[in-house]
């Protein structure tokens, strides 16, 4: 059975995701701050999700939180590194948020990598797919949230480099860029259209089942996907 690691699984895609290969019967490891919502999420996985409260942008954490996979399950075959903050859409934010944005959607998905990296060496082989934005995927970005671009231009930056790094061990990276998808992120937040327009969580889930049907001889590097409203 194979052994997935989704973090930010406790809403939004990261729960979709580990819904959706929980129902297809990978064993389907959990990652999120919320208790509460993971244990919820655990028991609607037919037995399949297991809940590891974890934030990913406290490096201890992550470390004793792969050691544990690995004790209790023995490999990882799949990362889905999802977990990821927004800012409330401005430029101009305090350091503190700052450094929330950076260490969750940056430094979390180097050291959730870094955390896998080993036992898929030692398996001959492994996917790992970073969820990044549209926002970190072109050098003109059209938004106001510099702080969150920048963090997602480095999830797309590391993952074309440590792509490379791994792949000759049999390890594919794939990074996902997508547009507006309807998650809790946008709560409090505006967006310019309707919400019923958004890219679906369920939506992004398929895409990842289709990238992992693939045959290892086909990479996905970069994949980048938006409403069609969305003028990119």
């Amino acid at each position: 059975m194979s052994v997935m690691v989704v973090t930010g699984a406790s809403s939004g895609v990261g729960r979709a995701v580990a819904l959706r290969f929980a129902q297809e019967g990978y064993t389907v490891c959990a990652l999120a701050r919320s208790v509460d919502k993971l244990e919820r999420l655990a028991k609607e996985g037919d037995g399949n999700i297991f809940p590891y409260p974890t934030d990913v942008a406290d490096s201890g954490q992550v470390e004793r939180t792969f050691a544990e996979i690995l004790e209790e399950h023995g490999r990882i075959d799949v990362l889905i590194n999802n977990a990821g903050i927004t800012t409330p859409g401005r430029d101009i934010v305090d350091f503190a948020t700052v450094d929330q944005v950076i260490d969750t959607n940056l430094k979390g998905t180097i050291y959730c990598t870094f955390a896998a990296l080993p036992t898929m060496r030692e398996n001959g082989g492994g996917r790992i797919i970073n969820i990044a934005s549209v926002a970190g995927a072109y050098i003109h970005y059209k938004g106001n949230n510099g702080v969150y671009a920048a963090s997602k231009h480095g999830v797309v930056a590391f993952s074309e480099s440590i792509g490379r790094m791994v792949r000759k061990d049999g390890i594919l990276v794939t990074v996902l860029c997508p547009g507006g998808i309807d998650t809790p992120l946008w709560d409090g937040r505006e967006y310019p259209y309707d919400r019923s327009v958004m890219i679906r969580p369920e939506e992004v889930a398929d895409l990842i089942a289709y990238i992992l049907q693939q045959p290892e001889r086909i990479l996905f590097k970069n994949v980048i996907f938006v409403p069609v409203v969305e003028e990119w």
